[in-house]
């Protein structure tokens, strides 16, 4: 479940799942459940399943999540496993999960887990995930301000404007699956995890974890001894030479007024430096868990802030390393970061503890989500008229 909410909150919420995108032909409008005619109130997942959509069907700690909350989510992980596996097998890895017209064969599995298991536990996590955001602010004290409400409200106002008027909204709610409420609820979700964030930030706040000695800022000059293009070791001469060159610098920067250091270290390591990772002007914000060599690592722990190392010797090259201070984009990735493995750490038990409704046995996610797509596909003939007819002319 690691960073189980990273990939949620980025979501624009007001998605709508595209006709026709698990490739299905349209089926015969008499067979395909349709929202009655002039009607964009109710929910297409009303026509498709038994359930009541405001019934709840998952609970974490008291907080209800209604069954079309659910069924949105199921459905948009169905799309987006469709979605990968398809690029997936355009390269020839799972071929054995998509047919010969790019629709999901949802009896396989990935690496021994079915793909079912995987679209229902994603969906669950998912839920749940906005609702402990709910839970935590609720315990945080967290209520929106009238502003906040505002701003909502003006949200919604530009989503029915850009969708052509409220008929037009409603009936993108409609096939969306969600209705208004918990549309809003979305929406809402957002504003409370930003300020959650600012909380996590705020040294006064319980949620807030001041940085250990383990986050360090690193800048660096390396004078690679391997060729960056083959990542073969260069000739000894030339490698004798890096060396050399380092030593310079480093002798440079140890006669370096203190008040002076960051500045002339940041103007050699633009003069010299061969890292082609590193942003003008800019280190390396890390701990002792960051994918770099293990002599970087230890050597740039070991550095306070304000202190360069010696010459350092990897397998890339000579590093010379400057620890700086903090700033405070870094003290708000930090802490944004906490924020993350604390409702990760949360999720985690979550899933284990959230009432989970036995309707939810009942609901094949594969026929569903094949049925859902049909249903959107009817409502949308002229777009699939004019799909058959583009691939026609580019035949």
């Amino acid at each position: 479940m690691k960073r189980q909410l990273s990939g949620l909150l980025a979501l624009i919420l007001t998605l709508s799942l595209c006709a026709g995108c698990g490739g299905s032909p349209a089926p015969d409008a008499d067979d395909t459940p349709r929202q009655p005619e002039g009607q964009t109130a109710g929910n297409i997942f009303e026509t498709l399943t038994d359930l009541d959509m405001a019934e709840t069907v998952l609970e974490l700690d008291g907080n209800a999540i209604p069954a079309d909350m659910y069924l949105y989510w199921l459905m948009y992980t169905c799309s987006t496993l469709e979605y990968q596996l398809n690029m997936l097998s355009y390269y020839g890895m799972y071929t054995e999960t998509m047919d010969e017209n790019g629709q999901i064969k949802w009896e396989e599995s990935v690496d021994g887990t079915p793909l079912l298991d995987i679209v229902r536990e994603q969906a669950e996590g998912s839920s749940l995930s906005y609702a402990l955001i709910e839970n935590v602010a609720k315990e945080q004290g967290v209520e929106l301000t009238e502003q906040e409400r505002e701003a909502m409200d003006a949200e919604v106002a530009e989503q029915i404007e850009q969708a052509g008027g409220e008929e037009s909204f409603l009936q993108n709610l409609y096939e969306m699956g969600l209705s208004r409420e918990s549309h809003m609820r979305l929406i809402k979700l957002n504003y409370l995890y930003d300020r959650l964030r600012e909380l996590a930030s705020d040294t006064s706040s319980a949620l807030y974890e001041a940085p250990s000695d383990d986050n360090a800022y690193v800048d660096h000059i390396l004078l690679m001894t391997v060729d960056s293009a083959t990542n073969e070791p260069l000739g000894e001469e030339e490698i004798a030479e890096k060396k050399a060159k380092a030593e310079e610098l480093l002798a440079q920067l140890q006669e370096t007024d203190p008040a002076e250091l960051e500045t002339v270290f940041t103007q050699l390591a633009e003069e010299n430096g061969e890292d082609p990772g590193r942003e003008s002007g800019a280190g390396y914000l890390m701990d002792s868990t960051t994918n770099f060599v293990q002599e970087f690592k230890d050597a740039a722990l070991a550095l306070k802030p304000g202190e360069i190392s010696g010459i350092v010797e990897s397998d890339y090259g000579y590093h010379i390393l400057l620890r700086k201070e903090l700033t405070g984009d870094h003290l708000r990735t930090l802490a944004e970061n906490h924020l993350g493995d604390y409702l990760d750490e949360r999720i985690g038990a979550a899933m284990e503890t959230a009432v989970r409704s036995e309707k939810l046995d009942g609901i094949n996610a594969g026929d569903l989500y094949n049925r859902y797509i049909e249903a959107l596909q009817a409502l949308h003939p002229q777009e699939e008229d004019q799909s058959a007819a583009d691939g026609g002319a580019a035949e």
